[in-house]
Protein backbone atom coordinates (compact mmCIF):
# COMPACT_ATOMS: atom_id res chain seq x y z
CA UNK A 1 0.00 0.00 0.00
CA UNK A 2 0.65 3.58 -0.94
CA UNK A 3 -0.67 6.25 1.14
CA UNK A 4 -0.48 9.44 -0.88
CA UNK A 5 -1.92 12.33 1.38
CA UNK A 6 -2.75 15.77 -0.20
CA UNK A 7 -1.36 18.89 1.14
CA UNK A 8 -3.58 22.36 2.14
CA UNK A 9 -4.60 21.10 4.58
CA UNK A 10 -7.53 22.81 2.82
CA UNK A 11 -7.24 20.61 0.22
CA UNK A 12 -9.39 17.28 -0.86
CA UNK A 13 -8.44 14.44 -3.12
CA UNK A 14 -11.49 13.21 -5.74
CA UNK A 15 -12.30 10.84 -7.85
CA UNK A 16 -10.84 11.85 -10.66
CA UNK A 17 -7.49 11.04 -12.88
CA UNK A 18 -5.03 13.19 -11.49
CA UNK A 19 -1.28 12.55 -12.23
CA UNK A 20 1.44 14.90 -11.55
CA UNK A 21 5.12 14.53 -9.85
CA UNK A 22 3.90 14.87 -6.23
CA UNK A 23 1.64 11.92 -6.22
CA UNK A 24 2.57 9.71 -9.04
CA UNK A 25 -0.50 7.11 -9.17
CA UNK A 26 -0.30 5.09 -11.84
CA UNK A 27 3.71 4.32 -11.18
CA UNK A 28 2.93 2.67 -7.85
CA UNK A 29 -0.37 1.25 -9.32
CA UNK A 30 2.04 -0.19 -12.14
CA UNK A 31 4.24 -1.78 -9.62
CA UNK A 32 1.15 -3.34 -8.03
CA UNK A 33 0.31 -1.43 -5.01
CA UNK A 34 -2.70 -0.21 -3.81
CA UNK A 35 -2.80 3.93 -3.61
CA UNK A 36 -4.91 5.02 -0.75
CA UNK A 37 -5.49 8.97 -0.65
CA UNK A 38 -7.71 10.13 2.36
CA UNK A 39 -9.50 12.84 2.63
CA UNK A 40 -8.71 13.48 6.52
CA UNK A 41 -10.26 15.99 8.83
CA UNK A 42 -9.22 19.52 7.68
CA UNK A 43 -10.19 18.58 3.80
CA UNK A 44 -12.82 21.13 1.81
CA UNK A 45 -15.72 19.36 0.39
CA UNK A 46 -17.33 18.44 3.67
CA UNK A 47 -18.31 21.73 5.26
CA UNK A 48 -16.93 24.40 6.96
CA UNK A 49 -17.12 22.70 10.28
CA UNK A 50 -15.22 19.74 8.79
CA UNK A 51 -12.27 21.96 7.52
CA UNK A 52 -11.61 23.60 10.18
CA UNK A 53 -11.82 21.04 13.17
CA UNK A 54 -8.18 20.42 12.97
CA UNK A 55 -7.93 24.36 13.97
CA UNK A 56 -7.09 26.14 17.66
CA UNK A 57 -5.06 23.35 18.61
CA UNK A 58 -6.51 19.83 17.40
CA UNK A 59 -4.03 20.05 14.16
CA UNK A 60 -2.71 16.76 13.96
CA UNK A 61 -5.27 15.13 16.47
CA UNK A 62 -7.90 14.35 13.79
CA UNK A 63 -6.05 13.98 10.68
CA UNK A 64 -3.21 11.25 11.70
CA UNK A 65 -5.94 8.71 13.27
CA UNK A 66 -8.06 8.97 10.19
CA UNK A 67 -5.52 8.18 8.00
CA UNK A 68 -4.35 5.41 10.16
CA UNK A 69 -7.87 4.13 10.44
CA UNK A 70 -8.30 3.76 6.85
CA UNK A 71 -4.59 2.02 6.15
CA UNK A 72 -6.21 -0.19 9.11
CA UNK A 73 -9.35 -0.71 7.26
CA UNK A 74 -7.76 -1.95 4.45
CA UNK A 75 -5.42 -4.12 6.23
CA UNK A 76 -8.35 -5.84 7.54
CA UNK A 77 -9.99 -6.35 4.45
CA UNK A 78 -6.75 -8.52 3.56
CA UNK A 79 -6.15 -6.14 0.68
CA UNK A 80 -2.21 -4.68 2.18
CA UNK A 81 0.21 -6.42 3.71
CA UNK A 82 0.97 -4.56 7.08
CA UNK A 83 4.76 -4.78 6.68
CA UNK A 84 4.46 -3.27 3.44
CA UNK A 85 3.15 0.37 3.60
CA UNK A 86 4.17 3.50 2.59
CA UNK A 87 3.75 7.06 2.69
CA UNK A 88 4.31 9.72 0.33
CA UNK A 89 3.05 13.38 0.74
CA UNK A 90 4.24 17.12 -0.04
CA UNK A 91 3.69 20.48 1.95
CA UNK A 92 0.97 19.79 4.60
CA UNK A 93 0.95 16.05 3.32
CA UNK A 94 4.50 15.61 4.34
CA UNK A 95 3.61 17.24 7.63
CA UNK A 96 1.39 14.52 8.26
CA UNK A 97 3.76 11.53 6.89
CA UNK A 98 6.56 12.66 9.46
CA UNK A 99 3.81 13.04 12.04
CA UNK A 100 2.81 9.23 11.21
CA UNK A 101 6.27 8.50 10.96
CA UNK A 102 6.14 8.96 15.49
CA UNK A 103 3.24 6.62 15.12
CA UNK A 104 3.99 2.97 13.86
CA UNK A 105 7.26 1.82 11.12
CA UNK A 106 6.45 2.15 7.75
CA UNK A 107 8.15 0.53 4.94
CA UNK A 108 9.13 3.74 3.19
CA UNK A 109 8.68 7.62 3.32
CA UNK A 110 8.88 10.58 1.07
CA UNK A 111 8.60 13.68 2.87
CA UNK A 112 8.50 16.78 0.48
CA UNK A 113 8.35 20.20 2.30
CA UNK A 114 7.41 19.58 5.58
CA UNK A 115 7.51 20.95 8.74
CA UNK A 116 9.24 19.00 12.03
CA UNK A 117 9.47 22.20 14.12
CA UNK A 118 6.65 24.99 14.50
CA UNK A 119 8.94 27.28 16.75
CA UNK A 120 11.08 27.60 14.01
CA UNK A 121 8.50 27.64 11.40
CA UNK A 122 6.66 30.91 13.58
CA UNK A 123 9.97 33.07 12.87
CA UNK A 124 10.94 32.09 9.22
CA UNK A 125 7.74 30.77 7.78
CA UNK A 126 6.36 34.08 5.28
CA UNK A 127 3.04 33.41 6.72
CA UNK A 128 3.99 31.50 9.75
CA UNK A 129 2.55 33.84 12.26
CA UNK A 130 -0.85 32.68 10.43
CA UNK A 131 -0.68 29.52 9.98
CA UNK A 132 0.77 28.59 13.61
CA UNK A 133 -1.60 30.66 15.16
CA UNK A 134 -4.66 29.32 13.56
CA UNK A 135 -3.77 25.64 13.66
CA UNK A 136 -1.72 25.50 17.20
CA UNK A 137 -3.74 28.71 18.58
CA UNK A 138 -1.33 30.44 20.00
CA UNK A 139 3.11 31.62 19.44
CA UNK A 140 6.00 30.08 20.93
CA UNK A 141 6.42 32.22 23.84
CA UNK A 142 2.62 32.09 25.00
CA UNK A 143 2.44 27.84 24.45
CA UNK A 144 6.42 26.90 24.53
CA UNK A 145 4.96 23.24 26.16
CA UNK A 146 2.12 22.75 23.17
CA UNK A 147 4.88 24.20 20.38
CA UNK A 148 7.66 21.39 21.25
CA UNK A 149 4.41 18.60 21.92
CA UNK A 150 3.32 19.48 18.52
CA UNK A 151 6.81 19.39 16.72
CA UNK A 152 7.77 16.19 15.10
CA UNK A 153 11.62 16.94 15.67
CA UNK A 154 11.27 16.68 19.52
CA UNK A 155 10.24 12.73 19.09
CA UNK A 156 12.45 11.99 16.04
CA UNK A 157 13.79 9.02 18.17
CA UNK A 158 10.53 7.07 17.65
CA UNK A 159 11.31 7.32 13.87
CA UNK A 160 12.49 3.95 12.16
CA UNK A 161 10.98 4.63 8.71
CA UNK A 162 13.27 4.88 6.10
CA UNK A 163 12.90 8.61 5.03
CA UNK A 164 13.67 10.45 1.91
CA UNK A 165 13.36 14.23 2.16
CA UNK A 166 12.59 16.67 -0.88
CA UNK A 167 12.81 20.72 -0.54
CA UNK A 168 13.46 23.61 -2.69
CA UNK A 169 16.25 25.57 -1.77
CA UNK A 170 14.17 28.93 -1.89
CA UNK A 171 11.27 27.41 -0.24
CA UNK A 172 9.31 30.13 2.41
CA UNK A 173 5.95 28.76 2.52
CA UNK A 174 7.53 25.52 4.26
CA UNK A 175 11.27 27.15 4.98
CA UNK A 176 13.92 24.88 3.86
CA UNK A 177 15.76 25.29 7.29
CA UNK A 178 12.70 22.72 8.32
CA UNK A 179 14.44 20.13 6.01
CA UNK A 180 17.47 20.37 7.62
CA UNK A 181 16.35 20.17 10.86
CA UNK A 182 14.35 16.68 10.04
CA UNK A 183 17.19 15.07 8.05
CA UNK A 184 19.80 16.19 10.86
CA UNK A 185 17.49 14.76 13.77
CA UNK A 186 17.71 11.26 11.76
CA UNK A 187 21.38 10.95 10.75
CA UNK A 188 22.19 11.52 14.02
CA UNK A 189 19.95 9.06 15.73
CA UNK A 190 20.91 6.54 13.22
CA UNK A 191 17.56 4.89 13.63
CA UNK A 192 16.40 5.37 10.05
CA UNK A 193 18.03 5.54 6.76
CA UNK A 194 17.54 9.04 5.20
CA UNK A 195 18.71 11.30 2.22
CA UNK A 196 17.73 14.45 1.71
CA UNK A 197 17.48 15.93 -2.03
CA UNK A 198 17.77 19.98 -1.77
CA UNK A 199 16.62 21.55 -5.24
CA UNK A 200 18.33 24.83 -6.55
CA UNK A 201 16.63 27.97 -6.94
CA UNK A 202 12.88 25.95 -6.51
CA UNK A 203 10.24 27.88 -3.84
CA UNK A 204 7.58 25.41 -1.70
CA UNK A 205 6.40 23.86 -5.45
CA UNK A 206 8.96 22.87 -7.80
CA UNK A 207 8.92 24.26 -11.08
CA UNK A 208 11.69 22.99 -13.55
CA UNK A 209 10.24 19.40 -15.61
CA UNK A 210 13.69 18.50 -14.55
CA UNK A 211 13.49 18.39 -11.15
CA UNK A 212 10.10 17.15 -10.98
CA UNK A 213 11.39 14.31 -12.90
CA UNK A 214 14.59 14.41 -10.42
CA UNK A 215 12.20 14.13 -7.67
CA UNK A 216 10.05 11.06 -9.34
CA UNK A 217 12.79 9.02 -10.29
CA UNK A 218 14.20 9.41 -6.87
CA UNK A 219 11.11 8.56 -4.86
CA UNK A 220 10.38 5.46 -6.80
CA UNK A 221 14.06 4.29 -6.64
CA UNK A 222 13.42 4.62 -3.10
CA UNK A 223 10.08 2.72 -2.38
CA UNK A 224 12.15 0.02 -5.08
CA UNK A 225 14.74 -0.25 -2.69
CA UNK A 226 12.76 -0.45 0.68
CA UNK A 227 8.99 -0.98 -0.07
CA UNK A 228 9.35 -3.41 -3.31
CA UNK A 229 12.41 -5.14 -2.48
CA UNK A 230 14.00 -4.31 -5.47
CA UNK A 231 17.53 -2.98 -5.89
CA UNK A 232 18.29 0.34 -7.76
CA UNK A 233 20.98 1.24 -9.53
CA UNK A 234 23.17 3.25 -6.88
CA UNK A 235 23.56 7.13 -7.35
CA UNK A 236 21.31 9.63 -8.59
CA UNK A 237 19.69 9.54 -11.35
CA UNK A 238 20.93 11.56 -14.64
CA UNK A 239 18.38 12.65 -17.32
CA UNK A 240 19.20 10.49 -20.57
CA UNK A 241 22.32 12.39 -22.37
CA UNK A 242 23.78 13.24 -19.47
CA UNK A 243 27.60 13.05 -20.47
CA UNK A 244 28.18 11.43 -17.38
CA UNK A 245 25.09 9.14 -17.47
CA UNK A 246 26.64 8.04 -20.95
CA UNK A 247 30.41 6.95 -19.26
CA UNK A 248 28.37 5.07 -16.31
CA UNK A 249 26.37 3.19 -18.78
CA UNK A 250 29.44 2.92 -21.50
CA UNK A 251 31.45 1.27 -18.36
CA UNK A 252 29.23 -1.56 -18.65
CA UNK A 253 30.75 -2.20 -22.26
CA UNK A 254 32.82 -4.85 -22.94
CA UNK A 255 36.15 -4.52 -23.63
CA UNK A 256 38.73 -6.80 -25.62
CA UNK A 257 42.64 -5.41 -25.01
CA UNK A 258 41.66 -2.33 -24.14
CA UNK A 259 39.20 -1.78 -27.15
CA UNK A 260 35.49 -1.94 -27.69
CA UNK A 261 33.84 -5.24 -29.11
CA UNK A 262 34.17 -9.27 -27.91
CA UNK A 263 36.51 -11.72 -29.17
CA UNK A 264 35.13 -13.83 -32.08
CA UNK A 265 37.24 -16.82 -33.81
CA UNK A 266 40.65 -16.29 -34.96
CA UNK A 267 41.34 -13.40 -32.62
CA UNK A 268 38.78 -10.94 -34.97
CA UNK A 269 37.74 -8.43 -32.62
CA UNK A 270 33.83 -8.24 -32.71
CA UNK A 271 30.86 -5.49 -32.10
CA UNK A 272 28.94 -6.05 -29.25
CA UNK A 273 25.37 -6.93 -29.62
CA UNK A 274 21.97 -6.47 -27.61
CA UNK A 275 18.94 -7.48 -28.15
CA UNK A 276 16.07 -4.90 -27.79
CA UNK A 277 12.04 -5.16 -27.37
CA UNK A 278 11.27 -3.22 -30.53
CA UNK A 279 13.61 -5.85 -32.60
CA UNK A 280 13.01 -8.98 -32.08
CA UNK A 281 14.69 -11.98 -33.14
CA UNK A 282 17.51 -9.29 -33.81
CA UNK A 283 20.78 -8.23 -32.31
CA UNK A 284 21.81 -4.71 -32.58
CA UNK A 285 25.12 -3.27 -32.41
CA UNK A 286 24.88 -1.24 -29.31
CA UNK A 287 27.67 0.94 -30.76
CA UNK A 288 29.06 2.14 -34.79
CA UNK A 289 31.61 -0.26 -35.92
CA UNK A 290 34.58 0.59 -34.74
CA UNK A 291 38.24 1.33 -36.04
CA UNK A 292 39.59 -1.47 -34.14
CA UNK A 293 36.41 -4.22 -35.13
CA UNK A 294 37.12 -2.51 -38.71
CA UNK A 295 40.76 -3.40 -38.96
CA UNK A 296 39.85 -7.16 -37.89
CA UNK A 297 38.23 -7.01 -41.74
CA UNK A 298 41.10 -5.28 -43.56
CA UNK A 299 44.05 -6.17 -41.78
CA UNK A 300 45.18 -2.42 -41.34
CA UNK A 301 46.89 -1.73 -38.45
CA UNK A 302 45.28 1.60 -36.31
CA UNK A 303 46.89 4.73 -35.60
CA UNK A 304 47.23 4.95 -31.64
CA UNK A 305 44.77 6.55 -29.84
CA UNK A 306 42.17 5.62 -32.70
CA UNK A 307 40.72 2.40 -31.97
CA UNK A 308 37.24 3.18 -30.53
CA UNK A 309 36.49 6.19 -33.19
CA UNK A 310 34.14 5.22 -35.44
CA UNK A 311 35.29 3.75 -38.36
CA UNK A 312 35.31 5.32 -41.72
CA UNK A 313 33.27 3.02 -44.40
CA UNK A 314 34.30 4.56 -47.66
CA UNK A 315 31.15 3.07 -49.91
CA UNK A 316 28.29 0.43 -49.50
CA UNK A 317 30.21 -1.90 -51.34
CA UNK A 318 32.78 -1.95 -48.18
CA UNK A 319 29.84 -1.96 -45.80
CA UNK A 320 28.65 -4.93 -47.46
CA UNK A 321 31.34 -7.14 -47.35
CA UNK A 322 32.04 -6.32 -43.52
CA UNK A 323 28.93 -8.02 -43.23
CA UNK A 324 29.44 -11.58 -45.20
CA UNK A 325 32.73 -11.60 -43.54
CA UNK A 326 31.34 -11.61 -40.10
CA UNK A 327 28.71 -14.26 -41.80
CA UNK A 328 31.19 -16.20 -42.74
CA UNK A 329 33.49 -16.05 -39.71
CA UNK A 330 30.78 -16.70 -37.30
CA UNK A 331 28.69 -19.10 -39.02
CA UNK A 332 25.62 -16.44 -38.26
CA UNK A 333 23.81 -13.86 -40.46
CA UNK A 334 24.91 -10.10 -40.15
CA UNK A 335 23.66 -7.00 -42.15
CA UNK A 336 23.15 -4.01 -42.02
CA UNK A 337 20.28 -2.25 -40.72
CA UNK A 338 17.74 -1.53 -42.74
CA UNK A 339 15.56 1.98 -43.21
CA UNK A 340 12.68 0.60 -41.03
CA UNK A 341 15.02 -0.29 -38.27
CA UNK A 342 17.19 2.62 -38.33
CA UNK A 343 14.70 4.79 -38.04
CA UNK A 344 12.51 3.19 -35.32
CA UNK A 345 15.56 3.20 -33.44
CA UNK A 346 16.46 7.18 -34.20
CA UNK A 347 13.07 7.79 -32.80
CA UNK A 348 13.90 6.80 -29.54
CA UNK A 349 16.92 8.88 -29.41
CA UNK A 350 15.79 11.29 -27.68
CA UNK A 351 18.55 14.12 -27.92
CA UNK A 352 19.49 17.20 -26.42
CA UNK A 353 21.37 20.02 -27.80
CA UNK A 354 25.35 19.14 -26.95
CA UNK A 355 23.88 15.37 -25.99
CA UNK A 356 24.42 13.49 -29.45
CA UNK A 357 28.03 14.62 -31.10
CA UNK A 358 26.43 16.89 -34.17
CA UNK A 359 27.63 19.90 -35.48
CA UNK A 360 24.55 21.38 -33.41
CA UNK A 361 26.50 20.34 -30.12
CA UNK A 362 29.88 21.81 -31.70
CA UNK A 363 28.10 25.07 -32.14
CA UNK A 364 26.51 25.76 -28.97
CA UNK A 365 23.07 26.43 -31.04
CA UNK A 366 20.37 24.67 -33.10
CA UNK A 367 21.62 25.57 -37.01
CA UNK A 368 20.14 26.32 -39.61
CA UNK A 369 21.27 24.55 -42.60
CA UNK A 370 22.89 27.60 -44.00
CA UNK A 371 24.12 28.16 -40.58
CA UNK A 372 25.53 24.73 -41.14
CA UNK A 373 26.94 24.46 -44.31
CA UNK A 374 28.94 27.96 -43.46
CA UNK A 375 30.53 26.00 -40.64
CA UNK A 376 31.37 22.95 -42.19
CA UNK A 377 33.95 25.34 -44.35
CA UNK A 378 36.11 24.82 -41.08
CA UNK A 379 35.60 21.90 -39.38
CA UNK A 380 36.74 18.06 -40.54
CA UNK A 381 35.12 14.73 -39.59
CA UNK A 382 38.69 13.40 -38.15
CA UNK A 383 38.65 16.86 -35.76
CA UNK A 384 35.01 16.47 -34.49
CA UNK A 385 34.56 12.65 -34.32
CA UNK A 386 34.55 11.16 -30.56
CA UNK A 387 35.17 7.65 -29.68
CA UNK A 388 32.04 5.37 -29.71
CA UNK A 389 29.64 5.79 -26.60
CA UNK A 390 31.61 9.10 -25.73
CA UNK A 391 28.44 10.83 -26.41
CA UNK A 392 24.64 10.16 -26.52
CA UNK A 393 23.30 7.02 -25.45
CA UNK A 394 19.41 5.94 -25.53
CA UNK A 395 17.72 3.07 -23.61
CA UNK A 396 15.16 0.85 -25.17
CA UNK A 397 13.25 -1.91 -23.18
CA UNK A 398 14.70 -5.59 -23.53
CA UNK A 399 12.91 -8.46 -24.50
CA UNK A 400 10.41 -9.46 -21.78
CA UNK A 401 11.55 -6.85 -19.51
CA UNK A 402 9.30 -5.72 -16.74
CA UNK A 403 7.76 -2.45 -16.88
CA UNK A 404 10.95 -0.97 -14.29
CA UNK A 405 13.60 -3.57 -15.30
CA UNK A 406 16.88 -2.19 -16.46
CA UNK A 407 16.73 -0.99 -19.99
CA UNK A 408 18.95 -1.48 -22.91
CA UNK A 409 21.61 1.12 -23.55
CA UNK A 410 22.13 2.03 -27.67
CA UNK A 411 25.04 5.13 -28.20
CA UNK A 412 25.00 7.47 -30.85
CA UNK A 413 22.11 6.69 -32.42
CA UNK A 414 21.66 10.76 -32.81
CA UNK A 415 25.48 11.75 -33.92
CA UNK A 416 29.12 11.01 -34.67
CA UNK A 417 28.90 8.82 -37.35
CA UNK A 418 26.03 8.64 -40.22
CA UNK A 419 25.71 4.73 -40.73
CA UNK A 420 25.13 3.15 -43.85
CA UNK A 421 21.30 1.86 -44.10
CA UNK A 422 19.49 -0.72 -46.87
CA UNK A 423 16.82 1.30 -48.51
CA UNK A 424 15.37 -0.97 -51.13
CA UNK A 425 18.42 -3.10 -53.08
CA UNK A 426 20.72 -0.07 -52.12
CA UNK A 427 22.39 0.92 -49.07
CA UNK A 428 22.78 4.58 -48.14
CA UNK A 429 24.09 6.85 -45.15
CA UNK A 430 21.22 7.64 -42.78
CA UNK A 431 21.01 9.45 -39.03
CA UNK A 432 23.08 12.36 -37.84
CA UNK A 433 26.53 13.45 -37.64
CA UNK A 434 29.02 15.36 -36.50
CA UNK A 435 29.46 17.38 -39.58
CA UNK A 436 25.64 17.84 -39.70
CA UNK A 437 22.96 19.83 -37.94
CA UNK A 438 19.62 18.46 -36.98
CA UNK A 439 17.90 20.73 -38.94
CA UNK A 440 19.51 18.94 -42.01
CA UNK A 441 17.16 16.01 -41.23
CA UNK A 442 18.73 12.45 -41.18
CA UNK A 443 18.39 11.39 -44.69
CA UNK A 444 20.27 13.65 -46.34
CA UNK A 445 24.44 13.45 -46.85
CA UNK A 446 26.45 16.37 -46.58
CA UNK A 447 30.26 17.08 -47.92
CA UNK A 448 32.16 15.68 -45.98
CA UNK A 449 30.38 13.85 -43.92
CA UNK A 450 32.09 10.64 -41.58
CA UNK A 451 30.08 7.62 -42.13
CA UNK A 452 30.35 4.61 -40.68
CA UNK A 453 28.19 1.42 -40.03
CA UNK A 454 26.18 -0.46 -37.07
CA UNK A 455 25.13 -4.00 -37.54
CA UNK A 456 22.33 -6.44 -36.83
CA UNK A 457 22.79 -10.06 -36.16
CA UNK A 458 19.94 -12.36 -36.06
CA UNK A 459 19.59 -14.17 -33.30
CA UNK A 460 19.53 -17.81 -33.43
CA UNK A 461 16.97 -19.76 -31.78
Amino acid sequence: LVVMIHGGPSWADHLIWDEDWATATAAYCQRGAWVLKPNYHGSVGYGLEFTESIARGAYYDLEVPDILAGIDELVRRGLVDPDRIGLVGWSNGSILAIALSLERHFAAISAGAGDVNWTSDFGNCAFGPNFDRFYLGGEPWSDPGGYVAKSPLFSMEKVTSPTLIFFGARDTSVPTEQGWEHYRALQQLGKAPVRFLLFPDEPHSLRSTTHRLRKLTEELAWFDRYLFGRTPPDGPHLPDGAPLGVLARARGLRRTGGALGVPGPEGALLPETAAVAALPGRLVGVTEVTRAQWAAFTGEPVPPGEADLPALVPDAERAGAYCRWLSHLTDAEWRPLDHAERELLGRAARSTLGAANTLDAWAGETLTPDDAAALRKDATADRLLRPAAASETTLLPAPDAGPWDPEVALFDLGGNAAEWVRDGDALRPFGGSALRAKAEGPDRTVPGEPVGLRVIRIATP
